[in-house]
């Protein structure tokens, strides 16, 4: 599957944005789990060890947009 012209534009505009600002380190993928759980029940994952009441909790759309702030 290839990229979309226009996202592959945007992210090299933004790179070359903090290049010229001389940044050095700066995000390009911000991966976030709104979710605790998941559908899985895999033997490694630590996750299923977690008592129910915390596999319950989620992120409000206002945290997500705020951890997109950040």
């Amino acid at each position: 599957m290839s990229v979309p012209l226009s996202q592959m534009w945007t992210v090299a505009t933004y790179v070359l944005k903090q290049r010229l600002r001389r940044n050095r380190r700066y995000p390009l993928v911000l991966m976030l789990e709104p979710l605790f759980r998941c559908n899985l029940a895999c033997a490694g994952c630590g996750k299923i060890q977690y008592p129910g009441h915390i596999l319950r909790k989620h992120l409000t759309v206002e945290q997500c947009l705020a951890a997109v702030e950040e």
